[in-house]
């Protein structure tokens, strides 16, 4: 009887992260395989290069042992092999044991279980060792070469390739947003002119008509909330109670209105595509 230990989790994790051209390539600068013989390398050498020629080299290993079980099945092997501390012969009672337990594979801890029961360790207590400290399993068989249990392909689905990020644009408004904002905008427009027909100056022109044109442009480009805080923000300083048009803005407390305004309007990825398109129409000009 003949036991390996082998690290199923790293040979597991290439089917799903590796092609067979990455493989390939990693066997070629000799960085991979350097456990395996003259003949094996040459053995998974061939496969792959037979895998490359029928188009599934990019493909992850698992899906290519999908597409070529013959082929795919034996790479593994050789994965793992790859991947392997042994084949170790063990002792008549040792193999017997192991015979009819017939379950793999094995833990480090199953497996030392069931020998000391049958004989001991002897001879693979090294093997044993590094096998609890680099997380190995164990497999085994009564022949040469040995095969490896094979995992469940559907539990070993490669990784997503990662979300396109997808670039704003912005957006003129449209439907009923752009009925909406139009008859905002024109309602605001209206109570400034309509006074000023019968010869009346409005008495508070930045009151309420610039707050239904400003929520009309705040509408048609939907901005979020920092665009709707911002604008609340620059609205306030033109209908403080002491603010003036025929003097200076008082430093307290216009300015820091106007700054804190300014800035949630910029922290709006909306508004901030507006200025970008508005920037750009001025450019082409």
């Amino acid at each position: 009887m003949f036991l390996v230990a082998y690290d199923q989790q790293r040979a597991s994790a290439m089917l799903q992260e590796w092609s067979a051209t990455r493989l390939l390539q990693e066997l070629e600068a000799g960085h991979f395989g350097v456990l395996l013989s003259d003949d094996e390398r040459c053995e998974l050498h061939d496969l792959l290069q037979a895998w490359v020629q029928r188009a599934l080299g990019p493909m992850p290993l698992r899906d290519a042992i999908l597409v070529d079980p013959q082929r795919g099945w034996r790479v593994y092997d050789l994965i793992c092999i790859a991947l392997a501390d042994g084949p170790r012969e063990l002792p008549p009672e040792s193999g017997a044991a192991l015979t009819a337990l017939n379950t793999i594979p094995l833990t480090p801890e199953q497996l030392r279980q069931r020998l000391n029961s049958h004989g001991g360790t002897d001879g693979i207590s090294a093997m044993l060792a590094r096998a609890e400290t680099e997380n190995l399993v164990f497999t085994y068989s009564s022949v040469l070469p040995l095969r490896f249990p094979q995992p469940d392909l559907d539990t070993l689905m490669p990784p997503l390739p990662p979300a396109a990020r997808t670039t704003e644009r912005f957006e003129h408004p449209s439907g009923r947003r752009r009925i909406f904002a139009m008859a905002l905008a024109l309602l605001g427009v209206l109570l400034l002119a309509i006074p000023m027909l019968f010869g009346e100056i409005p008495a508070q022109p930045a009151g309420l008509p610039l707050a239904l044109i400003t929520l009309a442009l705040l509408v048609g480009v939907r901005a979020r909330w920092p665009g709707y805080l911002g604008s609340v923000c620059i609205w306030l300083v033109a209908n403080l109670p002491g603010f003036s048009h025929n003097r200076m803005v008082a430093l307290w407390p216009d300015v820091p209105l106007l700054v804190l305004g300014v800035c949630l309007l910029a922290l709006d990825s909306r508004i901030r595509l507006m200025w970008r398109w508005i920037r750009a129409r001025s450019d082409e000009r």
